[in-house]
């Protein structure tokens, strides 16, 4: 595991060299992938399903490109991770938004009920949760930073992606599927977060 972790960051570290001399700053890059978001949001509510995948694919590279960028110009700053972070939420919440105007099975409820479901507990809930016990100071700080749960943001979108490739090749039933799944681990994130900020 740690070897996987430190060849990403040699490797994040080679694409960060490499594409500092492009005259963008890392806040532009940032803007880059989410525009880029936008377009593979366009494709897919126009069902265009596994370009607008790729592009989010894209998206998400470029959304590592900005970190890389930032520290090969020495350019890190707490605004630029703020930025990121912000525009992290907003590529998600495009990529299921995107969903809204695609025809998907109803599987127990009408698909857009799972979209909003994913959507509000996890892309929204567990950040809100975490971010409102430091602002509250029930909790130290550190402390905050730390809760965790069994699907986080990593967890929660590798669920609906692979749910995706599944929902493109075989059925889309797979894809709604992954948003009741990611749904419901989303809710036991939040009860476990809440649940950790009660033992302070």
């Amino acid at each position: 595991m740690l070897k996987q972790e430190s060849s990403l960051r040699n490797l994040q570290t080679s694409i960060g060299k490499t594409l500092a001399v492009i005259p963008l700053t890392p806040n532009h890059w940032t803007i880059v992938s989410l525009l880029v978001a936008l377009v593979a949001g366009v494709m897919i509510s126009l069902g265009e399903l596994f370009p607008g995948l790729l592009l989010f694919a894209f998206a998400a590279l470029l959304d590592m490109v900005d970190g890389a960028v930032a520290r090969a110009r020495g350019q890190v700053s707490k605004f630029g991770g703020f930025i990121d972070g912000v525009a992290d939420r907003f590529v998600e919440a495009v990529f299921l938004f995107s969903f809204m105007f695609y025809t998907l099975p109803e599987i127990l409820f009408d698909a857009k009920i799972w979209l909003a479901s994913v959507l509000f507990l996890g892309t929204c809930m567990p950040s809100f949760v975490r971010a409102y016990a430091d602002h509250k100071e029930v909790i130290p700080r550190s402390k905050a930073l730390a809760l965790g749960g069994i699907c986080e943001r990593s967890e929660r979108l590798l669920i609906i992606i692979f749910g995706l490739f599944a929902g493109i090749f075989f059925s889309m039933d797979f894809f709604v599927y992954s948003l009741i799944i990611a749904s419901f681990l989303s809710a036991v994130t939040i009860l476990q977060r809440l649940f950790q900020i009660s033992q302070k």
